[in-house]
Parts: structure tokens; C-alpha cells; sequence
């Protein structure tokens, strides 16, 4: 969204449209879409749909990974349900009102995306590849495409049908370009601070009313030890004879699976049809087929008149080259057992009722070693790495709970570094791995700060254990008066001389109103909203807000540093700069469409049977 005013980002219409037209919109994210097993409750529930606990466990980590762990947990974990939950809601409304995301579909942002790609065509090695450092299945990855342009669809006809009007973008762009000359009067407390005397009660005052404010919390300085499977991967060294030897031993992994080019016409039908609709729909497809099969010549005529799918239709049914797996069972089973030029017809998939034919059978070309090489040994150096880990972390465990007094045997066992934190506390621990809560709670503990022993191990990431003993301590308190009085005095003086400011500031005003010119007027400066100058964006608020046809005229406005006073002198007309009325029009219009996807979405959220799991939004300690 708001593509258009990001680009122009440093200009003045993204400054001043943001500025002037705040527009709330609930946010989504893609999530998990296959459900895992166990009997733990779900996180969430939209409808029927369950939003398991390991789905949103990996979604959650995923998020955390992506912000470097400094986040608020709780806050977060609210932020990945309701995202989770916004996105199935979508989906289940989309399905209702007869959105759908076709097979072909998928299957050619599948073969678009480059990194599948092996000399411009689409490899299934390589996407094996990929799916496998990941650890994904080909499904989820299918099922996330088909999830995203499902979204992308919704968005379309529910958002991008927005419409602002032409006269009143360009009533808007008049006012932005409108100029007014004013001299300015600058009353700051800088000026006013002399006069402004802080005696020492009033400072012990504050002091005891706001002494949260002056609280330390309970700070340790640590060693600590990390044993990650990144650490070992590191030292994994994998040949080129190594990974000759998995590229000779796993022939199929490097094979791409043969390939059919296919042309459909499909006749659509939704799977909860009732009885008499896919019976239609059927009877549609059979009085179809039988044309096909008497002038099969006219096959890709036949398509693009009759065909209901909107990716392959208009290409007279022509769905290009693809391998097995990449079509649903009912189509796949069908085409594979076709010969060139056959036409077959009706087969049925969730999709409604296909009339096939084969255009061609392509066999699957074996990558060679040089192409796979590079991927092939980060695999299995992730490999390797991952197993040494497993072997170590029980041990590493083991060792800095019976050896507690010192890490320094775990660190010669396993090749680590003792590391040295400086002063960390809850919310506040660089690295930020060192602010997990289960590790700063243990090393925060009354035995950890007492007995300086190792903490037992914790897994602060995925794959990544830290132990640590602290080596000093700091107790949570409140800084002594002594050590604080400057800093009260300095605050203080500043609010009673910011006081001051505007309260002369105003008689200033009230004296010009009546007639009364204030000293220190500035030279005329010309301001707009397009062009504010060093005019801060309150005092352009309200030099714009007076009504200056009887200028010249006067208005005030309080400020960071005290109080601004302004003299309007005139008002001058000034046309929009070339392309800016077209320019203004496409933001709004997708600022617009914003607000009504965001309107589709609540709309659709009220409807929807939504129970989140309360322990889900609860951080886990």
C-alpha cells in the first residue's frame, strides 16, 4: 500500500498527506497453513479452522528473529495472532463470495520465481534444494503462493475500486500551494531561565513525588558461554569428493521429473455445491466435451469462450509445461496417463470438471554437478552441524550444571569463547539474546547473584544455547537525592522559564490585537504547507487556520521552546507545480482503497466465529 507516496518519500506531498490524513489499517501477515499434531488446544480458531500451537509457535519466532529479539513478547505474540487470525478470516470470507486461486495458477508464480530457475526455465532440483534447507514441504510452499494470491485478490476487488474525486483533489492541491508572508516574534525560555529560581524544597519535593523516576532496577554484569549449531557450522568443513559422493549416491534428488504441456478448458464448481448445481455444471461440461470431440481442431477456440479459468482461458486453455506434482491428484493422474494429442474428458477435481489435452511429453534433464555443488555443501554442512549440535547440547548442559563454579571447562571442551557482558538488566542486555526471560530470571535469582554459580543452560533461539554466572551485582534501588538535584533543578528551571515564555507570549498576542506591534518581528517570510521553510508544523497549522481576508491579522501557538507569534500580511494564490493534481489523486485513491480494505476486514471479522486461546498471548517463561 501507498507506493506512490513511500517514493516520494523525501518530497513534500508524502509530508503533507500523512500529515493531514491519518488512515488506520489492521495488518496480515501469510502464516502456516498445515495443522500439526498433539492434543494441545489451538492458539486460535476462526470458524472450523484451528491455528495450531506449532504453527504459531514458528510464526511467532520467525517475527522475533526478524526484529533481533528487541521486542515487547507479549505485545508481539498479539501482534502474530491477530495477524494469523486476519488472514484466515480473509480467506474464509474471499472462499464465501466465490474467490479462488486455481492450480495453474500457483503452478506459474511457481515457475516465475527466479531462484527455481536453471537457464531461464523452471528446476525442480533446485527447488528441492531450496525446500530442503528450509525444511518445507513442496504443499506448504504451494499452499503459502496460493494463500498470498488469494489476499491479493480480495485486495483488488475490495480496495483498488476506490475512487476520490477530481475537483476535490484539486481543492486540496489549491490549499497546499497557497502562500501566506508572515513576520514572526520568538519567545524563548532560554531567555526567561535567569529569571527562574529552584529552591532546594522544591526539589526535595519532586524528588519524593516522582521517585519512580529516579528508580534503578537490579543490573548484573555476566560471563556467559553460547553453544549454536551456527557456531559449529562454522567449522564444518565439507570437500568437493564429499559432496561428489551425495551428488553420485541421490541421482533423483538432481533429476528433474519429467514434464507435460497440457491445454484445459475447465467448467468451475464449488466444492459445497449443492447436488443440482454440480449436476449443471456437469451437464454444462459433458455438452462441451461432445463439441470438443467433433471439431477437436477448434479445441483453443472452445477455451477462450468457454473455459472459466482465468489464467490458462484466455490463452486458448494452454497451462504450459509442468511436472506431476505441481497439478492436484485427479488432473496429474489423468495427463500422465495420456498420449500426445489425446483429449480426455470430464475429469473431476476440486476445481469443477476438465477437458484435457496433451500437447507434449518432456523428459526431466539431470543437473549437472557444477550447478548443485554450491547447494549441496550448505546442506550438508547444515547437516553435520545440526547433528554435532544435537550431540553436544546434552553435554554442554550437563557440564555447566556439575561444573558450576566456572565455564571455563565447557568453553575448552567445546572450542567456545568466554564472553563479558556489560551492565544487563530486565529490558535493557546487549546482546539482546542475553535479555531472554528465562535466562536474565535465573541469573537474577537470589542463588545466581549469591553463589556466582553457572546458570543452567537456555535455549534463547532456535538451535542456540547460552549459560552464564554473574560476576557482579547491582541491587535495585532509587538514586540518592544528592545525585539527582542537578538533573531535578535543571528540569524544573526549564518548565518554570517554558511558563514564563508563553505566558509572555500571549500578552504579546492580546497586545497586538489591539494594536500594539510587538519588538523583535522577523523579516517577511513566505511559508505553504508545500514549503514550511524553518517554520516548525504547529506554527504552520496555525498561521493556515486564521481566516486571513482582513489580513493583516495575528495568531499565536505554543512551541517546544516556548511560545511563537506570527503577523499574516497577505495571502497569495499559487498554482499546483505540473503532474501534482494527477500525483495527489493516486495517493488518495490508494489511501482510500486502504481505508475500505481495512472496512472488508473488521466487516468480515464480525461475522466470524473468532476464539483466541488466552494462554497464547501469555509470553512463556
Amino acid at each position: 500500500m501507498l507506493e506512490a507516496i513511500r517514493e516520494r518519500a523525501q518530497g513534500w506531498i508524502a509530508k503533507v498527506i500523512l500529515a493531514l490524513l491519518i488512515v488506520p489499517f489492521a495488518l496480515w501477515g501469510v502464516d502456516s497453513y498445515f495443522s500439526g499434531s498433539g492434543t494441545e488446544p489451538p492458539a486460535a480458531k476462526v470458524g472450523d479452522f484451528e491455528i495450531t500451537q506449532r504453527d504459531f509457535v514458528r510464526t511467532l519466532r520467525e517475527q522475533e528473529e526478524q526484529m533481533g529479539g528487541k521486542v515487547d513478547a507479549k505485545a508481539l505474540r498479539k501482534l502474530v495472532i491477530d495477524q494469523m487470525v486476519n488472514t484466515q478470516v480473509l480467506s474464509q470470507a474471499a472462499s464465501k463470495v466465490g474467490f479462488a486461486i486455481l492450480e495453474p495458477q500457483v503452478n506459474a508464480v511457481l515457475a516465475g520465481i527466479e531462484i527455481f530457475q536453471e537457464n531461464g526455465a523452471f528446476s525442480q532440483a533446485r527447488l528441492d534444494a531450496w525446500l530442503r534447507s528450509r525444511g518445507m514441504s513442496n504443499g506448504e510452499l504451494l499452499a503459502m503462493i496460493s494463500q498470498d494470491l488469494l489476499l491479493k485478490q480480495v485486495q483488488i476487488g475490495y480496495g483498488e475500486g476506490a475512487i476520490f474525486a477530481a475537483p476535490s483533489v484539486t481543492g486540496l492541491a489549491n490549499l497546499l500551494a497557497q502562500q501566506r508572508e508572515v513576520n514572526e516574534v520568538v519567545f524563548d525560555q532560554k531567555v526567561y531561565a535567569a529569571n527562574s529560581k529552584i529552591d532546594d524544597k522544591s526539589i526535595e519535593a519532586e524528588y519524593k513525588s516522582h521517585q519512580a523516576d529516579y528508580a534503578t532496577p537490579a543490573m548484573v554484569r555476566v560471563q556467559y558461554l553460547t553453544l549454536s549449531q551456527a557456531g559449529l557450522e562454522a567449522a564444518v568443513q565439507i570437500s568437493e569428493e564429499q559432496a561428489r559422493k551425495f551428488f553420485d549416491e541421490n541421482p533423483n534428488q538432481f533429476q528433474e521429473p519429467e514434464q507435460r504441456r497440457a491445454s484445459h478448458i475447465l467448467i468451475k464448481m464449488d466444492a459445497a455445491a449443492d447436488a443440482a448445481s454440480k449436476q449443471a455444471a456437469k451437464a454444462r461440461a459433458e455438452k462441451l466435451l461432445a463439441e470438443v470431440r467433433k471439431t477437436p481442431e477448434k479445441f483453443a477456440e472452445l477455451a477462450r469462450q468457454h473455459s472459466e479459468d482465468p489464467g490458462s482461458g484466455a490463452n486458448g486453455g494452454d497451462l504450459g509445461a509442468f511436472s506431476r506434482d505441481m497439478m492436484v491428484k485427479p488432473f496429474a493422474d489423468a495427463v500422465w496417463a495420456m498420449k500426445p494429442g489425446e483429449i480426455q474428458g470430464l475429469v473431476e477435481s476440486q476445481f469443477g470438471f476438465h477437458i484435457i489435452r496433451l500437447d507434449g511429453v518432456l523428459g526431466g534433464a539431470k543437473l549437472g554437478f557444477a550447478v548443485v555443488k554450491d547447494d549441496i555443501i550448505t546442506s550438508l554442512k547444515q547437516q553435520e552441524a545440526q547433528k554435532r549440535f544435537v550431540d553436544a547440547a546434552e553435554r554442554f548442559n550437563n557440564m555447566v550444571y556439575e561444573q558450576p563454579e566456572s565455564l571455563e571447562p565447557a568453553a575448552k571442551e567445546f572450542n567456545l569463547k568466554i564472553e563479558e557482558s556489560g551492565w544487563i538488566g530486565k529490558g535493557n542486555a546487549q546482546p539482546s539474546m542475553l535479555g531472554d526471560t528465562r535466562l536474565m530470571d535465573a541469573l537474577l535469582s537470589d542463588d545466581s547473584i549469591n553463589k556466582k554459580q553457572n546458570v543452567e543452560a537456555v535455549e534463547v533461539a532456535p538451535n542456540t544455547l547460552v549459560s552464564a554466572r554473574v560476576i557482579e551485582h547491582r541491587a535495585a534501588g532509587v538514586r540518592p537525592l544528592a545525585e539527582v538535584a542537578d538533573q531535578i533543578r535543571a528540569r524544573l528551571t526549564t518548565i518554570a522559564a517554558r511558563k514564563q515564555a508563553v505566558e509572555a507570549g500571549k500578552k504579546a498576542l492580546e497586545s497586538a490585537l489591539a494594536g500594539q506591534t510587538p519588538a523583535g518581528l522577523s523579516a517577511p517570510m513566505t511559508v505553504s504547507r508545500m514549503q514550511p521553510l524553518n517554520v516548525p508544523s504547529a506554527s504552520v497549522r496555525a498561521i493556515f487556520s486564521v481566516n486571513a481576508s482582513k489580513a493583516p491579522t495575528w495568531v499565536g501557538v505554543e512551541s517546544a521552546e516556548g511560545y511563537r507569534l506570527y503577523r499574516i500580511n497577505r495571502v497569495a494564490a499559487s498554482e499546483p507545480p505540473a503532474g501534482q493534481v494527477t500525483a495527489m489523486r493516486n495517493d488518495l485513491r490508494r489511501l482510500l482503497a486502504q481505508e475500505e480494505m481495512r472496512a472488508y476486514l473488521e466487516s468480515a471479522k464480525a461475522r466470524a466465529k473468532i476464539k483466541i486461546e488466552p494462554t497464547a498471548l501469555e509470553p512463556k517463561e
